[in-house]
């Protein structure tokens, strides 16, 4: 009895995960068993449509729901909570990328999601970039201070805790409906997310410059002055043109929307 409630579980858990090749479990009404094909199906496409809005748009109907379905089919999921699928959807767009990078391992089942991947050779950054919109929502809202003085070179950077400082091969934060490149630029795309003083998701642009000066401020929190003999260190025998007032405008600005929070250095009795 045991064995046939196991053997009757697996079918059935089987042909919700992949209905339209799988066969239906036998002795179960088959309008019971699509009930649940079908609210199995509808509740994951729904939650990854609010979390991946941008992606969800540009793929086509057919598309989107090769994807759905091939995660469903054959991802193997570790979290308990519904909530944070939209990570482990991520996990498995860089698994089938990384998958089709090598075609020993292709599988036959996920051809169809592999040629999604390469009629969208961005997809992967995109998704990434839209989750990242989705963790800084849900992050513990820094402590901001009610005063802004005028940052002082000696003050101590330390980075917004919500920060993502962010490197992409494509132009994610203009890709759309109407924008779908097909080659990456040569030049990479720097960008920002974080939860501004007004507690809100930002998106910013950045330099190469602001780029290098938030990664180091990421890894320590030292003086301004010191980050600036850092970044002429690592621009060697091409430092920018004014890179102290560049690097000091920078973090003027970046303290004023709440990416960079300045404390004053502890004085040395």
């Amino acid at each position: 009895m045991s064995t046939n409630l196991e053997e009757i579980q697996t079918s059935f858990t089987r042909y919700l995960r992949d209905p339209l090749t799988a066969a239906k479990p036998s002795g179960i009404p088959a309008e019971r068993i699509e009930v649940y094909q079908d609210l199995v199906f509808r509740n994951v496409q729904s939650l990854f449509a609010g979390n991946f809005p941008v992606l969800e748009s540009i793929t086509t109907d057919d598309d989107w729901e090769c994807l759905i379905r091939g995660f469903i089919r054959d991802y193997r999921a570790t979290t308990p909570h519904f909530p944070q699928l939209p990570t482990e959807f991520l996990q498995y767009l860089s698994d089938l990328a990384n998958l089709g990078n090598n075609a020993i391992e292709t599988r036959a089942l996920q051809s169809r999601q592999l040629s999604v991947l390469a009629r969208y050779p961005f997809i992967v950054e995109l998704a990434h970039y839209e989750w990242v919109e989705l963790d800084v929502q849900i992050s513990p809202t820094p402590e901001f201070s009610t005063e802004l003085a005028q940052v002082d070179a000696t003050d101590l950077l330390e980075l917004n805790p919500t920060s993502h400082v962010l490197a992409y091969q494509w132009p994610v934060h203009q890709i759309g409906p109407d924008y779908l490149p097909q080659e990456a630029p040569q030049s990479p795309t720097f960008l920002v997310v974080f939860l501004n003083r007004n507690t809100e998701v930002e998106f910013m642009s950045l330099s190469p410059l602001a780029a290098l000066l938030l990664e180091n401020i990421e890894q320590q929190s030292v003086a301004l002055t010191t980050h600036i003999d850092v970044l002429t260190e690592q621009y060697a025998n091409s430092v920018p043109d004014n890179l102290v007032a560049s690097a000091e405008s920078l973090v003027d600005e970046m303290q004023k929307k709440g990416l960079v929070i300045c404390r004053p250095a502890p004085r040395v009795c």
